[in-house]
C-alpha cells in the first residue's frame, strides 16, 4: 500500500522538517518492506589453526578444540532473507521553477523480535537525508547509500538480501553501503543515471573491530561504519574521508551497463580483534565494480554479473594490505506467477591469505501478487583458508574474505542473515519465507 496524505497533520510533519506549510503541493509516501522465513543454518567445521588470534578468540567456546571449531546446526527464524526489512517515510514539495525540496527517512527492523536491527540500532539507519532537486540536478545531505550500493542493487537479478550473494564484493566494506555525513549529486539525462558523493567522515573511528556499537575511541574498537564512528572531530589524518560515484546507462530497454568507484581514508586507524589486540594500522581503501543486467525480450529471463575488486593499504612498513577480486553472475526466469534463478558468486584474497570463498544459491519465488510472494532459498558458501599471513602486527590469520573480514569489523552483518561461515568450512542455508512489500 503506498498513501500520498494531504492533511494538516502531513503540513505539521513537513513543517516540522522544514519544507514548508504549502501542504497543497506536497506529498508524503510512506514506504516499506516485510520479509521473514523460517531457515536452517549449518556451518561445517571450521579450522583457525596456525591463527593465535582466532585461537585465543575461539578458545572460550565449548564448541573449540586444539585450532578446530565445531560443526553447528541452527533452525531459526530470521527477517531479511530475500530483503531486507525496512519502514520509510519521503516526502516532496513542488516550490515552482522546476525545483522540489524532499526527505527520506528510512529504518530497519526485524520481524521475529520487533527489534531495531542493523546500523548498531539506529532509529533510521538505512537513510536519513533532505534534498533539494533543481533543472541541473538533485542534492542530498544527510546519511545516505554509498555511490556503489547503487551500482549492486541496480545490477543484480535480487533484492541484496540475506540470501542474495551477487552482493559479495560490495560488503567488503561496510562504507560501500552506507555513509554518514553524505553530500550527494545526482543527474539524470536521457539514458544516464550519474551520482557523486563526498563524506568528510562515512563512519570510521580511531580502532576498527567486529565491536558494534561501541563509543568513539573505546579500546576495543567498533565495525567500520559504526553507531558512533562518523563522529565529525578534529585530526590531521583525514579519517572517514570517503568519496565515489556511480553511472548506469540504459543501452536499450533491455540492457543495462553500469560502474562505479569508491575510496575511503581510515586514517591510521588500528584494526583490532574484538579483544583489542592490534592486527594492523589501516591507510586508506579502494574499490571498484563493473555490472551489467540483460532482459531477455519475450521470456523476461534476467541475466546479470558483476565484476568488484577492493584493496586495504596498510601503513607503510606493515603487511601488504589485503586485496579481495570478486565476480558474481545470476538469472532468474519467470513463469507464470513463478519465477526460478540462480546466483553464484566468487571472492579470493589476490594476495594476503590467498584464501577464497565460492558460493551458490537456487531460489524459487511464487507472486501472489505485485506486493506478497513466498519463496524458498537453498544455497551454501565454501571457505578455502588459503595460508597463514600475517596481519602487520605479528598477528598471523588464515581464511577467505567472508568469514575473516566479518571477524575484522569490515562486514555489518555476518553471511546469512548474520547465520555466519566458519574458516575452512561450508556453510549450507535452506529458507522458506514470505516478503510484501508496501
Amino acid at each position: 500500500m503506498q498513501k500520498t496524505v494531504l492533511t494538516k497533520a502531513v503540513a505539521v510533519a513537513l513543517a516540522t522538517l522544514g519544507v514548508g506549510a504549502a501542504f497543497a503541493q506536497s506529498s508524503l509516501t510512506i514506504y516499506g518492506n516485510l520479509d521473514v522465513a523460517v531457515d536452517n543454518v549449518h556451518k561445517g567445521q571450521g579450522d583457525v589453526s596456525g591463527s593465535p588470534l582466532f585461537t585465543a578468540l575461539a578458545a572460550g567456546s565449548p564448541a573449540f578444540n586444539a585450532g578446530f571449531v565445531a560443526p553447528s546446526t541452527v533452525t531459526r527464524l530470521t527477517s531479511s532473507i530475500s530483503s531486507v526489512n525496512a519502514l520509510g517515510f519521503k516526502g516532496t514539495e513542488d516550490i515552482g521553477g522546476g525545483y522540489k525540496g524532499g526527505f527520506v527517512l528510512e529504518g530497519q527492523f526485524q520481524l521475529d523480535t520487533g527489534a531495531q536491527s542493523g546500523q548498531d540500532s539506529r532509529m533510521w539507519g538505512r537513510q536519513a537525508f533532505v534534498s533539494l532537486t533543481t533543472p541541473y540536478g538533485e542534492v542530498r545531505l544527510g546519511r545516505q547509500y554509498a555511490p556503489m550500493f547503487y551500482a549492486f542493487a541496480t545490477a543484480t537479478v535480487e533484492a541484496l538480501g540475506g540470501a542474495d550473494i551477487m552482493g559479495s564484493g560490495l560488503i567488503v566494506n561496510n562504507l560501500q553501503v552506507r555513509q554518514d555525513n553524505q553530500i550527494s549529486y545526482w543527474l539524470k539525462a536521457g539514458d544516464l543515471t550519474a551520482s557523486v558523493a563526498y563524506s568528510p567522515n562515512a563512519g570510521v573511528d580511531q580502532k576498527i573491530s567486529s565491536n558494534r556499537g561501541q563509543a568513539a575511541g573505546a579500546a576495543t574498537g567498533q565495525i567500520a561504519g559504526g553507531a558512533t564512528a562518523g563522529t565529525e572531530a578534529a585530526n590531521t589524518q583525514n579519517r572517514g574521508q570517503t568519496g565515489g560515484f556511480y553511472l548506469n546507462y540504459m543501452v536499450d530497454p533491455s540492457l543495462m551497463v553500469n560502474g562505479s568507484a569508491h575510496f575511503n581514508r581510515f586514517g591510521n586507524a588500528q584494526l583490532v580483534a574484538a579483544n583489542g589486540t592490534l592486527l594492523a594500522n589501516l591507510r586508506n581503501y579502494l574499490g571498484y565494480s563493473l555490472g551489467t543486467k540483460y532482459t531477455m525480450p519475450g521470456t523476461g529471463t534476467q541475466l546479470a554479473a558483476i565484476l568488484h575488486r577492493g584493496e586495504f593499504k596498510n601503513d607503510p612498513g606493515d603487511a601488504t594490505g589485503p586485496k579481495i577480486n570478486t565476480i558474481a553472475l545470476g538469472v532468474k526466469h519467470p513463469i507464470g506467477q513463478f519465477a526460478v534463478g540462480a546466483e553464484y558468486a566468487y571472492s579470493k584474497f589476490a594476495n594476503f591469505t590467498k584464501g577464497k570463498d565460492t558460493s551458490l544459491m537456487l531460489m524459487g519465488d511464487y507472486n501472489f501478487s505485485k506486493r506478497t510472494k513466498v519463496y524458498l532459498r537453498a544455497g551454501y558458501a565454501k571457505d578455502d583458508r588459503g595460508q597463514v599471513a600475517n596481519t602487520g602486527a605479528g598477528q598471523p590469520v588464515a581464511g577467505g574474505p567472508l568469514p575473516l573480514l566479518t571477524g575484522f569489523g569490515s562486514l555489518e552483518t555476518p553471511f546469512f542473515s548474520g547465520g555466519g561461515a566458519n574458516i575452512d568450512a561450508t556453510t549450507r542455508v535452506v529458507a522458506v519465507g514470505i516478503r510484501h512489500q508496501f
